[in-house]
């Protein structure tokens, strides 16, 4: 609650947290330190999340649609009242950046712990966002759509949704049109911004912290240019681009606009950063941001705690008006890459300078319905180097089997020249260059079959001394064959899965899951999914048929093509929604459509077949 003049000194001893997954359990830890119990609430879709269980109470919010429920203002509040919460902390995303709910909590005599829902409503317009920013002079990038590259961006929301570069006035139609049905679904407004875009620039934001006393801060930088499909993966504070000159101008920058806004509670103000060191006002995100724990690790402070503390009108202490920079602090964001059941899941434990914030648990279902990501891992040390080195291992020692992740690529990207030389800009994403399937993990799974079940034949044994014995595998889809040349001399194994076996006269080790045939294998530096191959495979039936199938589960959002059309080589086939981004599924054909097989507004499971496409009718359309 806002108002003018003092604000009044409370103590919260109940706050709701409306939100999920690893920013409610966030929320909850500060709370449980600070006195304060909590109240989830959940959807019918997440009855059985950890957010849920680890509350001191939860309340049900939800029937289908269970991506809907969190965004039931009215269910919410009643839950507060309920169960006599004074305060609803929003956590990010969600309802953290609606001006209506904090009008609604304040209404219903509850308090919203983030800004007043006059700054939020100023900023929930990017549009609008602009004008302030210019008038409180912060520079701001040229609009128009008459230069390429352009970057059309949705004018109600973040997170990368609604945003798309144009390099070419041929392609501006479609992606208009592709950003704006995105924006809408997302946010409910499909008014876009479109914006020249800067080759070559970083993502740097200032994270800003004030007061109902009118003490107005920032807590330096972090550089977030490290992006996949627009949405941020890696942070790090400080940013190897930012000198101490710089820092100080953009942090005044955020600060007088921040002033302008008469803001309190903690925010964010992201710029962009050209490679000739000018800067420019991107937006203003009017909540705690997902990457805010770098800030806290280089820094020492609690800014969920600020936020209360400042919701409960207390001033900022001195620790946070004369906080420096200590260190350095690198997170990165793991994101599913699929829908599934997390067979295995194993985190490092917390240590000096090594934290894991996560929403999931070994069980878990990973569905559709909400946001991919399902941990941060974020290590601090006295230089970048250092960082850097304890992240790659934390990384490395976190297992996730049953569902596929983007723990490999974030090694590979943590590991590349340009990250580590500190060059890495908004430009910069290689692409994901899988290992070749490895045949050890073939021999980890059939010695660890052999290990399981010590009455059956062994995996290796023949009667043939004649031939060198091979048994097959399918290593991610790929077809291997594991001999016995590798050399698996000596090897044990337990019941929880841990194999070590000696291969080439190296001792490694595996970790192994069963699950509905399947063998979900994991090592330090990669993961697999390992299927025994029979002896004496079925015949494949003959097809000249292709199909393009779904690579996760989602939602059809439209069919691009009709029965009989033909089609090209990266021709654009169906729109997916997954995991709430949009997907384009293309041919890697030339041929004709012979059949849709899904409709829109469709659900549809992962590998499930979308459109089938006859290649051999190009030939014979071709001759005719």
């Amino acid at each position: 609650m806002h108002t003018e003049g003092p604000p009044p000194l409370r103590t919260f001893r109940k706050i709701l947290i409306a939100n999920r997954g690893e920013i409610a359990l966030r929320v909850m830890r500060t709370c449980r330190e600070m006195g304060i119990r909590t109240v989830a609430v959940y959807s019918d879709a997440d009855r059985l999340a950890r957010h849920v269980s680890t509350a001191d109470e939860a309340v049900p919010i939800g029937p289908p649609p269970a991506q809907e429920s969190y965004l039931r203002i009215d269910r919410i509040i009643e839950a507060a009242r309920k169960t006599g919460a004074e305060a609803i902390h929003p956590g990010y995303g969600f309802l953290a950046e609606n001006a209506d709910f904090a009008e609604a909590c304040d209404s219903a005599g509850l308090v919203f712990i983030g800004p007043p829902p006059a700054a939020i409503r100023a900023m929930g317009s990017k549009i609008e966002g602009r004008k302030l920013a210019g008038a409180a002079g912060v520079p701001i990038v040229a609009e128009g759509t008459s230069e390429f590259p352009l970057l059309i961006k949705a004018s109600a929301g973040g997170g990368g949704r609604g945003m798309r570069i144009v390099r070419d006035a041929a392609d501006l139609p479609e992606a208009m049109e592709s950003a704006r049905r995105e924006a809408e679904k997302a946010f409910g407004d499909g008014t876009l911004l479109f914006e020249r875009y800067i080759e070559g620039a970083r993502h740097v934001e200032i994270q800003i912290l004030g007061d109902q006393h009118g003490n107005l801060v920032h807590l330096f930088e972090r550089d977030c240019s490290l992006q996949r499909r627009h949405q941020k993966i890696v942070e790090e504070c400080p940013s190897p681009a930012v000198t101490p000159d710089l820092r100080e101008r953009m942090g005044a920058a955020a600060v007088a606009l921040a002033r302008a806004l008469h803001y309190s509670s903690a925010g964010t103000v992201e710029f962009l950063l050209s490679p000739n060191g000018e800067f420019f006002f991107i937006e203003v995100n009017t909540r705690i941001q997902v990457e805010h724990p770098v800030t806290e690790m280089v820094t020492g402070l609690d800014l969920i705690r600020l936020q209360i503390e400042i919701a409960e009108g207390r001033p900022l202490p001195p620790s946070v008006l004369e906080a420096s920079i200590s260190g350095h602090a690198i997170e990165a964001r793991l994101y599913a890459e699929g829908a599934g059941t997390m067979h295995v899941w194993q985190t490092p434990p917390p240590g000096p300078g090594v934290r894991i914030e996560d929403g999931i648990a070994q069980g878990s279902d990973i569905g559709i319905h909400y946001d991919p990501m399902i941990a941060k891992i974020i290590a601090h040390g006295p230089d970048r180097s250092s960082a850097l080195r304890k992240l790659v291992h934390a990384i490395e020692s976190t297992v996730a089997l049953g569902v596929a992740t983007n723990r490999e690529y974030l090694l590979q990207l943590l590991d590349h020249e340009t990250f580590r030389a500190g060059e890495a800009t908004t430009s910069f994403l290689p692409a994901y260059e899988p290992p070749a399937p490895d045949p050890a993990f073939g021999t980890a799974v059939a010695l660890y079959l052999d290990a399981m079940n010590p009455s059956r034949i062994p995996a290796w044994y023949r009667n043939n001394p004649y031939r060198a014995p091979v048994r097959k595998f399918r290593i991610n889809d790929i077809l291997v064959c594991a001999d016995r040349s590798v050399g698996a001399a000596g090897m044990s194994a337990c019941a929880t899965g841990r194999v070590t076996a000696v291969i080439d006269g190296v001792a490694r080790t595996f970790h192994i899951h069963e699950a509905e045939g399947r063998y979900y294998v994991h090592t330090s530096r990669a993961s697999a999914v390992v299927e025994p191959v029979p002896r004496h495979p079925l015949p494949e039936a003959a097809t000249h048929h292709q199909t393009a199938n779904s690579p996760m589960p989602g939602q059809v959002l439209r069919i691009l093509v009709e029965k009989g059309q033909a089609v090209r080589t990266g021709d654009p086939l169906v729109v997916l929604e997954a995991m709430k981004m949009e997907q384009t599924i293309r041919t890697a054909i030339d041929g004709f459509v012979t059949n849709i097989l899904v409709k829109p507004g469709e659900v549809i499971g992962p590998g499930q077949n979308l459109i089938e496409i006859n290649a051999e009718e190009t030939h014979v359309h071709t001759r005719s």
